[in-house]
Order: structure tokens, then C-alpha cells, then sequence
């Protein structure tokens, strides 16, 4: 197991809709860097065991969860409960960076 990662040299992940950096992928925990495309949109989805944590590093944008709408920007986080359906968008020229981070409870 690595203590100290250089997250630069991890190589992306490109999504549909985001390139992704899978930095740290544990059983229970997993840590990752999303970089939403200029004028994308993460779909609406749930996870049913998984807490989630966004940090915004740069970038600005929107999370949708549930019925409700909540702008995005460098030095926001946000706490997403399991089960609460979720997406994000991106509606400007430069990508929507941001921290990743899962915590299964189940496990």
C-alpha cells in the first residue's frame, strides 16, 4: 500500500462525462478527483450504501440532490447521505474540478 501518492502521475479515467483519477480505492474508502467537462452534466444516481463527500477545487457549477439545487465553487464541500439521488453540472467553459470521496458503512 502506497502512503504517499502523487496524484499528478495517476492517469485518468475518461467517463462519459469526466475524466476521473481513482487515487485511493479500498473496500470501504475510496478517494478520487473529478474533472466535469466544460458544458456536461453528471445524471442523476444514487448510492445505497456509500456516504459521499465533494471538495471543490476550481470551477464553478451546480449539485442536484434531490429536489433541491446548490451552487458549486472552490473551497465548498458537500455531504451527499446514502440513498439521496444526486448529479452534477457543469454549465461553464472550464472544467468543474472537485474531491471524491466515498465511505461505505456497510462493509
Amino acid at each position: 500500500m502506497e502512503y504517499v501518492i502523487d496524484v499528478e502521475s495517476v492517469e485518468a479515467v475518461a467517463r462519459e462525462h469526466s475524466d476521473n483519477k481513482h487515487i485511493i480505492r479500498r473496500d470501504n474508502l475510496k478517494m478520487g478527483l473529478v474533472s466535469v467537462r466544460p458544458h456536461e452534466h453528471l445524471p442523476v444516481h444514487t448510492h445505497d450504501h456509500e456516504e459521499q463527500l465533494y471538495y471543490v477545487l476550481e470551477g464553478e457549477g451546480k449539485i442536484h440532490m434531490g429536489d433541491q439545487e446548490f451552487a458549486l465553487s472552490p473551497g465548498k464541500a458537500v455531504l451527499i447521505p446514502p440513498g439521496i439521488a444526486h448529479g452534477v453540472s457543469n454549465p461553464n467553459a472550464v472544467p468543474l474540478r472537485y474531491i471524491d470521496l466515498f465511505i461505505n458503512w456497510k462493509r
